[in-house]
């Protein structure tokens, strides 16, 4: 009778544990996707997207060009031109194509069908050639406070 109740005690104890796993490794996952996402989005943070080229005299290469196309909802044509859309598109777009080496998105512009349905942009990915000026655009974020007071 005794070695019974040890029994179950034990299956219990066993199956408690195993539970116990499987809850702390879904938090250790949920926790690796959320750095990931962090880190994902500091990548895309330091992209510089502009409709000009280049500043002057900062020497770069062209990585790639960078072109989607989007359908106009003829009920909201100020979300299909939302410039800031097209920006985070742009920058996600570039650092997906070519990771750890994108700098800036330079020559960004869009493009609306003749027929008013489409809008296509385009621009090109670059790495500056310098490795100051690389290193100063992976951290031209630091240190600013988004506090109107200070």
């Amino acid at each position: 009778m005794r070695s019974s109740h040890l029994s179950k005690l034990v299956a219990l104890l066993l199956a408690f544990s195993l539970s116990a796993c499987a809850s702390i490794q879904a938090q250790r996952q949920a926790q690796q996707q959320k750095e990931q996402q962090f880190v994902q989005h500091i990548d895309i943070a330091h992209i510089y997207v502009t409709p000009e080229d280049a500043p002057a005299g900062k020497p770069y290469k062209v990585l790639g060009d960078l072109t989607y196309s989007e359908k106009i909802n003829p009920e909201n044509v100020a979300e299909a031109i939302d410039a800031h859309k097209m920006n985070e598109k742009l920058k996600s777009m570039a650092n997906t194509k070519y990771p750890d080496q994108v700098d800036a998105v330079i020559k960004a512009h869009s493009d609306v069908s003749n027929d008013g349905t489409l809008m296509t942009v385009n621009a090109q990915a670059i790495q500056f050639e310098s490795s100051a000026d690389r290193e100063a655009m992976h951290h031209m974020n630091e240190g600013m406070v988004a506090s109107p007071n200070e």
